[in-house]
């Protein structure tokens, strides 16, 4: 973004969705802009990609569609994956890739897997995925976690002209219980916001427990037997029904007894 000399080409930041991809995307290309304003910074995401190449071709005009990527000094492109399969599109986006780099240009993308999990793409677009920089973008951590919300909640009081004040354990609960995605964590915020407004402040753990009781019934995490027998059985190199046959050969024995021991937990 800063425009400095030694950069890898290209960059690839994957996660799962509600990771903060866009969000990452985004920041680079408005730091670029603004640490150059006489660059080319270009983004779209792979779907724009795919319908203006496609609609290109129909209205036969490829060559301005090459030269308006292809003069970019930034390219952005995010949720690669969606092109794979797409035969024609994918070869339009290796050679915009291919042309970009041979000509010290710069290109960042994202995907929701690693290049390697991209099955569906074609293995020359693939290759050159992994040839420069790959990144795989974790979950926020806890203190993360809580700086988003309390910086969410200090938007949505602008906003709404009340005090950005809320309760520890209140942000304490959303960070600990909206662990998998950001976005499902500002959509609990958005929530408690939306029932009770300024009174936030005043709102106490059981009572956000309670109108948080809906979401809170979709992420909770529930562990059937069957699956501790088919983790456990996995782990120790046995057939489930192995596991759970009469066989008392130690080396059934021994992994039953552990997986007894995880359910009963």
């Amino acid at each position: 973004a800063n425009w400095a000399d030694g950069h890898f080409n290209p960059v690839l930041f994957h996660g799962p969705y509600g990771f903060g991809k866009t969000h990452l995307l985004n920041a680079i290309a408005w730091q670029a802009m603004q640490s150059a304003p006489d660059k080319r910074v270009v983004y779209l995401t792979a779907e724009r990609f795919t319908s203006t190449f496609v609609k290109a071709v129909q209205d036969r005009q490829t060559a301005a569609f090459k030269a308006e990527l292809r003069n970019a000094d930034l390219l952005l492109i995010d949720d690669v994956q969606f092109v794979a399969g797409k035969q024609s599109t994918q070869e339009e986006l290796f050679h915009t890739l291919i042309s970009l780099i041979e000509d010290g240009r710069r290109v960042v993308m994202t995907s929701d897997r690693s290049p390697a999990d991209l099955s569906e793409m074609d293995a020359r677009l693939r290759s050159h995925l992994q040839s420069g920089l790959v990144c795989g973008v974790e979950p926020a951590d806890r203190i993360l976690r809580i700086g988003i919300i309390e910086r969410k909640l200090a938007v949505l009081a602008e906003a709404g002209g009340f005090v950005p004040s809320a309760r520890t354990e209140v942000l304490q609960f959303l960070a600990d219980r909206f662990t998998d995605s950001v976005r499902e964590l500002e959509g609990a915020l958005n929530t408690l916001v939306a029932r009770v407004g300024g009174e936030i402040a005043r709102l106490s753990l059981d009572e956000a427990q309670a109108i948080l009781r809906p979401h809170l019934s979709c992420v909770e995490k529930r562990v059937t037997v069957d699956q501790i027998q088919k983790a456990v059985a996995e782990h120790y190199g046995l057939k489930q029904a192995d596991m759970i046959s009469e066989r008392r050969a130690r080396v059934v024995a021994r992994p039953r007894r552990a997986a007894m021991w995880i359910a009963k937990q």
